[in-house]
């Protein structure tokens, strides 16, 4: 396999699992995927992971299907399906093994993939996620979904988002709220109600606890003390799933959901501290396209 890469970002689309998805590889080194979570696309990433890890790894973001720039998918699918489209765009881009990072329900979709393709699953990183929604008889998510087909103007739905992944001390900068809800509302690409909800679906659906003891990947767990959405006792059941999982709870100011927003510079310590690690798997292939 060609190991070879150009030192530029490449951008493109690319068919994978009966969808169209659009994706970034930055950066030298250990393959890396970023995975993002309900509602967002990967523009996210760039804000602090991007910058940080690319330096250390060969990063790909990928917009989820439903999601940025790839395509709406028109039909319910599931959790696994989303973990099969990152099958394909690695695939697509002909890496056989990667570290996966995954936020929120990227955190879902990221130890999915380990369980459907364990060989080809370097280091997994999960970040406050839980693992089985469907077993909460009222969740947010659900919530949240209604609200986003019944707010016309967004601007509700805009504030439950930040009011629910931010911290308080970022709720009470208000520069930061107004920079933000102005970042977000200019992205070109927003999630409009039903692709919001066909996620939503999945994300709803999703149990995977009790499967999660058949991962293999060394899994690191992160989660925010102060995560509302997913506060650290789910992340905790999580990490005591998963045979040898690492659990790391970031505690302090701007310990949200958003973590990797709010305290960058630790989560992406933690993260590349982990990733680089001396471990006994093999080399991993970098992107030859």
């Amino acid at each position: 396999m060609n190991t070879t890469m150009t030192q530029m970002p490449r951008a493109g689309t690319v068919a994978a699992n009966g969808q169209e998805l659009y994706y970034e590889v930055h950066g030298d080194g250990p393959p890396l995927v970023l995975v993002m979570g309900i509602g967002y696309d990967s523009s996210l990433w760039t804000l602090a992971q991007l910058p940080a890890l690319s330096t250390q790894f060969q990063v790909v973001i990928v917009d989820n299907r439903d999601a940025g720039r790839s395509s709406q998918a028109r039909r319910p699918y599931t959790i696994a399906d989303m973990a099969d489209d990152l099958a394909g765009l690695l695939d697509a881009l002909e890496v056989q093994r990667s570290h996966l990072l995954g936020l929120s329900m990227g955190g879902m979709i990221a130890p999915e993939f380990a369980l459907r393709h364990a060989e080809r699953v370097d280091r997994l990183v999960i970040s406050g996620s839980g693992a089985a929604p469907a077993r909460s008889a009222v969740d947010p998510i659900r919530i949240w979904s209604w609200v986003k087909a019944h707010d016309a103007s967004g601007e509700v739905f805009g504030g439950q988002q930040l009011a629910s992944l931010f911290s308080t001390d970022f709720l009470r900068d208000h520069k930061a709220v107004e920079d933000t809800t102005a970042l977000l509302a200019s992205n070109p690409y927003p999630m409009g109600p039903e692709a919001y909800a066909r996620q939503a679906d999945a994300y709803l659906r999703h149990d995977a606890i009790d499967r999660l003891r058949a991962i293999t990947a060394p899994t690191l767990v992160v989660v925010g003390e102060q995560d509302l959405l997913t506060p650290p006792w789910i992340a905790r059941e999580v990490a005591d799933a998963i045979p040898d999982a690492r659990f790391e709870v970031i505690r302090g100011d701007g310990s949200s959901h958003v973590v990797p927003i709010e305290r960058p510079d630790e989560f992406n310590r933690l993260v590349s501290t982990f990733l680089l690690e001396k471990h006994n798997q093999g080399p991993l292939a970098r992107v030859g396209r």
